[in-house]
């Protein structure tokens, strides 16, 4: 009896991610608007919070296909965010290119606007729920190979897809308000803010792998488009953001083999995605708010950069094995009954 090849390269494990870093969504004006306005607006939300994982990983020669599942299971509190309203004045800046291909230039920053002057700023706590899943392919070149449990080293091509949904709450707010009076005080739940974030990735990397140890690196540029739905409680009025833009993911990893079918691996992962586009509004209480309902739409920046450290277990579903001992069995009850009839 013969084994199918294609049952004994299948790879499966959990995994538990902890992220960090920032969401900022911007959009302003450096130059006086049709109203002689010069401001703009920037809310930021921590990018801190625990992921749960299943991988599938199918290999195959050179060939590796990997799937994800990650969910951050309910919302979990993510940290201190942030709605503020400001004026920007002649020496203020307006940097709202990240990823220059034209140039080659790179600046690594979430915030489009600095030298600004707030006039409105609300400060609270958050929450954030994330869903993913993932799908991503490789193809290795020189000695590397796809099954993690076997030695060799080489470059490997890379390419795949990630879908991410994700909503925060902004409840506790403190807010201010430059009038006169000055206004300051908690107004409760301030907005939620829901995130729909597909990424297309491209590029390659590096794995080495000796005795029980292996280490892979890789570096993948990112296109990507984010839709969002922006609903500003107090003010009864909801903004719809589309944005396309560039980014890159890089991940460092290191894992221990324990014996031929399971191992550990821990995984350093950077993102950064950089994005442009417009927004409009619908519904609001006062007049400047429905107003804005009849504009076409105002530009909008959405730029995010995090990172996260991931502990996970691969296992290696050995299909062959019970089918092996029974062969052997097999085997071995036929060569007695032979025995036998020849005596």
């Amino acid at each position: 009896m013969v084994t199918s090849p294609i049952k004994s390269e299948v790879i499966w494990g959990p995994s538990i991610e902890r992220s960090g870093g920032e969401y900022i969504f911007e959009t302003g004006n450096k130059y006086p608007n049709l109203s002689g306005i010069r401001g703009g607006s920037r809310i930021s939300f921590p990018r801190t919070f625990t992921l749960f994982g299943i991988q599938g990983i199918y290999i195959k020669d050179r060939w590796e296909i990997n799937g994800k599942l990650k969910t951050t299971g309910w919302n979990q509190k993510s940290g201190d965010a942030r709605d503020e309203d400001f004026f920007l004045g002649t020496v203020s800046t307006e940097n709202s290119t990240n990823i220059a291909t034209r140039e080659w230039s790179y600046r690594d920053s979430a915030t489009v606007y600095s030298g600004s002057r707030n006039f409105a700023d609300g400060k609270g706590k958050s929450t954030i729920i994330e869903n993913r899943i993932e799908l991503f392919g490789r193809y290795y070149f020189q000695d590397a190979n796809p099954d993690y449990w076997k030695e060799g080293s080489g470059f490997f091509l890379s390419t795949g897809a990630r879908y991410s949904y994700f909503k925060y709450l902004f409840y506790d707010v403190n807010q201010f308000i430059e009038t006169t009076p000055v206004f300051y005080a908690p107004i409760g739940l301030g907005l939620s803010y829901s995130n729909d974030l597909w990424e297309v990735f491209y590029g390659g990397g590096y794995r080495y792998s000796k005795n029980n140890l292996y280490f892979d690196f890789s570096f993948m540029p990112s296109i990507g488009r984010i839709k969002t739905r922006d609903f500003h409680v107090q003010r009864s009025i909801n903004f719809f953001s589309e944005n396309y833009g560039f980014g890159w993911n890089s991940k460092i990893e290191v894992g221990y083999q324990f014996n031929p079918t399971w191992l550990s691996y821990f995984r350093l992962n950077h993102r950064r995605f950089f994005s442009e586009g417009r927004f409009t509004s619908q519904g609001g209480l006062t007049v400047a708010d429905l107003t804005s309902n009849l504009v076409s739409g105002f530009k909008s920046h959405i730029n995010i950069k995090d990172f996260s450290i991931e502990l996970g277990v691969l296992n290696k579903i050995e299909w062959g094995r019970g089918t092996d001992k029974t062969e052997k069995l097999e085997s071995g009850t036929k060569e007695k009954i032979e025995t036998n009839e020849s005596n």
